[in-house]
């Protein structure tokens, strides 16, 4: 475990698998969470990744899992502060650290959406995002709609009203997250364009100063991250050569992937080997 300064200086817990000895792919894979995830979830997919010759960064943002600080009460986070400050910290330190690797990037859900939040996004020679969305309900499958506004836009705003901040791992749902983060989500709920809505806010984007070469995946049976709600980020990265895909459960060997099961060892093969093979082309 490392700590990587951000461009403002706060420090962010991090790890960095080493690529295999024998293989060397002069790459470095920058692993960008999805929102109150803890880095340990990429664990077995870096692990994977380092042995076939890449050097791989997981990192926690401010305020989540072991970046989070003893207090989280009035501690002020918001999801473009992690893509404006978080991951232009760890793109400063990857150019550092492997100074002759291209930099490449694997955005899990709101991981994807930060990439357009850096100025040093011109830095990334490949992006595979993943389940990448804007927060839009009335993108999220018809069947789990209503249950997801309820709990996103209902109860975690008024649970996080009440502490301060969302305490999600005392309620069993994944980690703690700062209230900015989810006020600056809430926000979202009714607003078709999220460039659009931010930018009339004063908040800057680059996701048209980014050129890196884009792949981006769909779960099929991923109720947030539809083909509609992942094509709203794609769309944004208008340089980029890129590409859609939606994964049909029938193409792997298992009946549930959802938002998180990409991750899952039983899907090295096909789509952890997929993302590898898509990386090795870069």
């Amino acid at each position: 475990m490392i700590q990587i300064p951000t461009i403002d200086g706060y420090s962010l817990s991090s790890i960095v698998y080493q690529q295999n000895g024998s293989i060397n792919k002069k790459k470095v894979l920058i692993v960008n969470s999805a929102t109150a995830v803890d880095k340990k979830l990429y664990h077995h997919y870096a692990t994977f990744m380092a042995e076939n010759g890449y050097q791989v960064i997981t990192y926690d943002y401010r305020g989540i899992a072991s970046s989070r600080p003893k207090k989280l009460r009035g501690f002020k986070a918001s999801f473009t502060e992690w893509g404006q400050k978080d991951f232009s910290g760890v793109i400063n330190f990857a150019k550092k650290e492997f100074p002759d690797h291209k930099i490449v990037t694997l955005g899990h859900s709101i991981g994807g959406t930060i990439i357009g939040m850096t100025e040093r996004n011109n830095e990334i020679s490949g992006i595979i995002n993943i389940a990448a969305q804007t927060a839009y309900y009335k993108d999220w499958s018809k069947d789990q709609k209503t249950k997801i506004y309820f709990l996103w836009h209902i109860v975690f705003p008024m649970i996080t009203k009440l502490y301060g901040y969302f305490p999600g791992k005392s309620l069993g749902m994944l980690e703690d997250i700062p209230k900015g983060v989810i006020d600056q989500w809430h926000t979202r709920r009714k607003q078709t364009d999220m460039k659009i809505q931010m930018e009339a806010t004063g908040m800057q984007f680059f996701y048209d100063d980014c050129t890196a070469k884009l792949l981006t995946l769909g779960i099929e049976d991923d109720p947030i991250g539809t083909e509609k709600a992942i094509k709203r980020i794609h769309d944004l990265f208008e340089k980029s050569d890129k590409e859609l895909e939606m994964i049909k459960l029938a193409s792997v060997p298992t009946h549930k992937i959802g938002h998180f099961g990409f991750f899952s060892r039983k899907l090295k093969d096909p789509l952890w080997i997929k993302t590898l093979k898509w990386f090795d082309t870069i």
